[in-house]
């Protein structure tokens, strides 16, 4: 318990160190025009690759209207649609507040953006996630990524190409769909959880021998070894996840000033990483719970003749029940 609370102490230091550093980053006006104008030179001869950085970078130093049109031309050079729209929204909100330009400049650069949203629009895909029935603890991803359950039956953006959708509930078998969407396709997709197949003790009679079984070797070990892989794979779930939303916090940072204000694609990313922190956590305490588990049965004794465990893994809890 000891050990699990000292991982924990050093994953939130980390995660808190990474926006304590990026909001140290310096405003320098004079090399965020340097990189923009780099970075279109870049883009001039067809170097999307090192353009895109740029823009990023200069973003970093000091948010321009300018740099985040660029930046949703790269979204949209690469695919990623659904986040080049939401960039140009953004783009609009920091036009309107945006002081130090002409009313001219403002204009024409609200014109540009408009007319961008306008061909865009039409050629995001959207999804549409539909579940007849939800379950207490429902939980549904969409691209890996949490779906609200508010979002369900709404026709919400999506980028082309291929998307996973996974729900799941306890007391349900999880259900899982691979969708492909074209640009400016809508399709709907329709979920119905089942209850998990009869295992084989309920569909074996009580009558007939027992199974022979190997010597040396108990139920309680086999728990044991079920319990104890189970809590390796949950604790490298949770690892992957806190590499993740390190990943989208650094993101994050092109979407906020040095006055801690950001625009909506970096909320959103924010949120995403705050998600992904709260799973991270309770992961890893069910790993650590569940690899415990496992030890236990494994170097302790059967106190009775015959062993039975029961460990389940919750949204935010885990449960162990059992005779042995």
């Amino acid at each position: 318990m000891r050990l699990s609370l000292f991982v924990a102490m050093v994953l939130v230091g980390s995660l808190a160190a990474v926006p304590s550093a990026q909001a140290q980053s310096a405003h320098d006006p004079a090399a965020a025009d340097e990189l923009f104008n780099r970075g279109k030179e870049l883009l001039a001869a067809g170097n999307w690759g090192e353009a895109c950085p740029k823009f990023q970078a200069s973003m970093a130093l000091d948010p321009s209207v300018g740099a985040l049109l660029k930046i949703a031309r790269c979204h949209e050079h690469d695919g990623k649609l659904s986040l080049a729209l939401h960039d140009y929204d953004a783009a609009l909100a920091l036009n309107h507040e945006k002081a130090g330009q002409t009313e001219q400049r403002r204009a024409d650069l609200e014109s540009f953006t408009r007319t961008a949203i306008t061909q865009l629009g039409p050629r995001v895909p959207r999804l549409r996630v539909v579940l007849a029935e939800r379950p207490a603890g429902l939980h549904v991803t969409r691209a890996g990524e949490d779906l609200p359950l508010a979002a369900l039956g709404e026709a919400l953006p999506v980028d082309p190409g291929t998307i996973a959708v996974v729900a799941e509930a306890p007391g349900f078998q999880t259900e899982r769909r691979s969708i492909v969407l074209a640009e400016g396709q809508t399709l709907e997709v329709a979920i119905t959880l089942k209850p998990p197949p009869p295992t084989a003790d309920a569909t074996r009679g009580t009558s007939g021998p027992e199974p022979e079984r190997r010597p040396g070797w108990t139920s309680r070990k086999t728990w044991g070894t079920v319990a104890a892989g189970a809590g390796v794979v949950t604790l490298g779930v949770s690892g992957v996840l806190a590499l993740d939303l390190r990943s989208k916090v650094s993101a994050a940072g092109s979407y906020c000033d040095t006055s801690y204000h950001c625009h909506q694609p970096g909320v959103d990313l924010l949120q995403q990483a705050g998600n992904e922190q709260i799973a991270a956590f309770v992961l890893l305490g069910a790993g650590a719970a569940l690899v415990g588990t496992g030890l236990y049965l494994w170097l302790t004794p059967s106190s009775s003749p015959s062993s039975a465990v029961t460990v389940g893994v919750g949204p935010s809890s885990v449960l162990l029940r059992g005779q042995w």
